[in-house]
């Protein structure tokens, strides 16, 4: 057990050092102001004040983040010891060089965001403005790692202090946003498709939705077999999200009254997890989150607790509240699209410690650190490429500890035109992952 002493035990300091002793280093760990309590302790002592103590202690002056209210631009000048990334410098006479709580912190509740006021398209924050990406280490989970620098820190000054082995977990998740290429469409929709393809002289197009309704060719869009087979014996690991939402500009999905696909959602949750993608247009319409939450509890005849923000357009802290008061416990949205990487530092889940409430949250965020779209479309890798950076993020995952979390589309599994090779990278990926799990769980 650790007993952390400071002059006063703030919401923030209390969030961010349960995240690293409870959630990522699986140990206790407990608070006190009261320096006479702190003195008697026999558990492992952690001095985060500015007070000179000797009663055995590990001292570490800490930053001012945590002890603050509201917003405030940070001094966020970074430095490297012993090759990793230091920001929220400390002081000489402090276990580490820097202050690790007030760096997780910033990082993990997303304080970058809140002051950001250039944004990309549909309102995303964009990577380049984050101090993980300015540093060139989007690519590492420095927060898991600091974890594990503190644990090593700690194990120096005493030798009865023992953590659990880092270890290694994945989940691939796979967002619906349309269930089908040519079949099971409205006649409006497929008339419309259909003068589109005459007019641009898409014939072959045209000459593709024919067979596929006549049954001569299989829809490109329909590789649900084809997933499910790859993750036979798995299926813990593979979660679905369907976007139900009504037709618009941004929202293309087969209608949520179809019953073909409500079929196709009871079957895939018959065997796996699986979760809303709400719609584009819930991110304006009051409660039409809370309307697509009920049709996809409707169709599986179950709870539904869980989503993924359709083209990831996450606002902070409006989004998240909006999740929350719909009855929503795990979001899977915070990830890049234009970029892979640890937008939040971190390959642990966690939960929303909301800045302007100044409070911990019970909605639990997954951090995914790759989509299909963005390894091809924006950073224009090759399947082989692809899977050499997928493989990298999962070996500095399996050093320190933490989850693999990956995105993809069913579209992208055709193995056809666009996106011809990439199934490959899909299985390999996937059976990197097994083979990861598996020895560290077997250790």
């Amino acid at each position: 057990m650790v007993i952390v002493y400071s002059t006063k035990v703030t919401n923030r300091l209390r969030y961010i050092f349960e995240l690293y002793f409870e959630e990522l280093l699986k140990v206790p760990v407990s608070f006190t102001s009261q320096r006479d309590i702190f003195e008697k302790e026999t558990a492992v002592k952690l001095n985060y004040s500015n007070l000179k103590m000797q009663v055995g202690q590990v001292d570490l002056r800490p930053h001012g983040l945590l002890f603050q209210t509201g917003l405030e631009y940070q001094d966020l000048s970074s430095f490297a010891c012993n090759e990793q990334l230091c920001v929220f410098a400390s002081s000489a006479d402090s276990f580490l060089p820097f202050d690790p709580f007030a760096a997780g912190f910033f990082l993990v509740t997303r304080y970058e965001e809140y002051l950001e006021r250039q944004f990309g398209k549909h309102g995303r924050y964009l990577s380049k403005h984050s101090i993980l990406s300015r540093n060139k280490v989007l690519d590492q989970p420095v927060v898991n790692q600091w974890a594990r620098l503190i644990a090593q820190k700690l194990q120096e000054h005493d030798a009865t202090f023992v953590v659990p082995k880092p270890q290694f977990d994945f989940l691939t998740t796979i967002d619906i946003d349309n269930a089908w290429a040519y079949k099971h469409k409205s006649l409006r929709r497929v008339v419309g498709a259909s003068l589109k393809n005459l007019f641009c002289g898409n014939f072959s197009e045209i000459q593709r939705r024919l067979k596929v309704w006549k049954g001569a060719d299989h829809d490109p869009y329909d590789t649900y077999d084809y997933i499910r087979n790859i993750y036979k014996e798995n299926e813990q690991f593979l979660q679905f999200f369907f976007l139900l939402g009504k037709p618009g500009r941004y929202d293309r999905n087969v209608s949520a009254r179809n019953e073909e696909l409500r079929e196709l959602i009871r079957k895939l949750a018959s065997e796996f997890k699986v979760g809303i993608h709400p719609s584009f247009r819930s991110n304006r319409v009051k409660r039409e989150l809370f309307r697509e939450r009920k049709v996809l509890e409707e169709i599986i005849d179950s709870p539904v607790h869980s989503s993924r923000q359709h083209y990831l357009k996450l606002i902070l802290p409006v989004t998240y509240r909006r999740l929350i008061k719909a009855g929503i416990r795990e979001d899977y949205t915070m990830g890049y699209s234009e970029c892979i990487g640890f937008r939040a530092g971190i390959a642990s889940p966690f939960f929303f410690y909301d800045l302007k409430e100044e409070q911990k949250t019970n909605l639990r965020v997954f951090p995914f650190q790759s989509m299909d779209i963005s390894l091809r479309d924006y950073m224009g890798k090759t399947p082989e490429e692809a899977l050499t950076l997928l493989k990298k993020m999962m070996v500095e995952i399996n050093k320190c500890g933490g989850t693999f979390i990956s995105l993809w589309h069913n579209e992208s599994l055709s193995d056809e035109e666009r996106w011809e090779g990439w199934r490959m990278v899909f299985e390999e990926m996937t059976a990197d992952a097994i083979a990861f799990r598996n020895e560290q769980h077997q250790n």
